[in-house]
């Protein structure tokens, strides 16, 4: 993450936003006591999203199982879950 001043954000604003939304870059910018980061819009979505799930009781859990039965290569394929669907 790269820190800031709130006037040298200020005085390259619109750069900083393109490097925030093409490069993914991350920003604290700093004014005074204060701070704020600034990241894309695509981004702070995504963080929602996560957030959201995470917040599903029983999710984390199951997605921690999932994730165990594909290393023990406990899954199916697609042609065991959908059979013959002709």
């Amino acid at each position: 993450m790269e820190k800031l001043t709130a006037a040298a954000a200020k005085k390259n604003l619109e750069n900083i936003v393109k490097s925030v939304t093409e490069e993914n870059k991350v920003y604290q910018i700093k004014s005074g006591n204060n701070s704020a980061v600034l990241i894309s819009g695509k981004e702070y979505e995504s963080l929602q999203e996560t957030v959201e799930l995470l917040s599903v009781p029983g999710f984390r859990e199951s997605l921690q199982r999932s994730l165990q039965q594909i290393k023990n290569n406990e899954t199916y394929s697609l042609d065991e879950v959908l059979g013959d669907i002709d």
